[in-house]
């Protein structure tokens, strides 16, 4: 099922160290597609990822929708 709902989210991935921030645009039950993303690997500044980002379900450890 396609779920389309423009939201802002954080997605943990399953190696703990890996953050990225950004606006889901498509969801599927095998993957998510991000956009305006940025990557988070511990300390300093964020990645700017450019275009759209799709991360597969089985590398995703948690996903909060923040806005």
């Amino acid at each position: 099922m396609l779920t389309v709902r423009r939201k802002s989210v954080v997605v943990n991935l399953v190696d703990g160290r890996t953050t990225i921030t950004g606006t889901r645009r498509l969801s599927w039950p095998w993957q998510v597609k991000l956009t305006d993303a940025e990557l988070h690997q511990g300390p300093g500044e964020p990645s700017r990822i450019d275009g759209a980002v799709l991360i597969p379900r089985h590398r995703i450890d948690f996903m909060q929708v923040v806005g």
